[in-house]
């Protein structure tokens, strides 16, 4: 008696199971459409932002320089110019001919810890070094004698990200 019940349970078992995974296939196609649209919704939105924000796209330009026109003095490691430890610079390492500070701003557009600059008339530079937050567009050269970095004085100079 029982065998004639299997015998109609199976199949309807398994049409169950069909229609189930039918209808995960079809949760999963629309699902996937979803996203696909979405991201083109978001690329052309973006796109569009890129060509009528004409602010935007000058501050990207701003942002993304290599090459900057800076005002460039000098420094030593002198405690009433520096914090409480004066012969360690912002990046945790000793400060050293060569090693420079460069103002916030161009921290924030890449010119960070480690990186290269190419000061015209001057030579390469490491970046191991933050400014006072007052500074902008502006790098600071580590010298070890206050009298030469008095006697460096105050300079405009065109300074280049090197990307090596």
């Amino acid at each position: 008696m029982t065998r004639p019940v299997h015998i109609a349970i199976l199949p309807a078992l398994a049409a169950a199971l069909f229609f189930s995974l039918a209808c995960l296939a079809a949760q999963r196609g629309e699902i996937s459409e979803l996203k696909r649209s979405t991201q083109s919704e978001y690329r052309a939105e973006v796109a569009y932002m890129l060509v009528s924000d004409p602010e935007y796209l000058h501050r990207l330009q701003e942002q993304t320089k290599p090459v900057a026109t800076v005002t460039v003095t000098a420094y030593n490691a002198d405690p009433s110019q520096t914090d409480s430890d004066p012969d360690i610079a912002a990046s945790m390492r000793r400060v050293k001919p060569g090693t420079i500070a460069v103002s916030r701003d161009l921290f924030d557009r890449g010119w960070v810890f480690g990186r290269k600059v190419r000061l015209e008339g001057l030579g390469i530079f490491e970046i191991n070094d933050l400014m006072a937050a007052r500074h902008n567009r502006a790098i600071d050269i580590f010298l070890y004698s206050n009298s030469k970095a008095l006697a460096f004085g105050k300079r405009r100079i065109k300074a280049a990200l090197l990307y090596i």
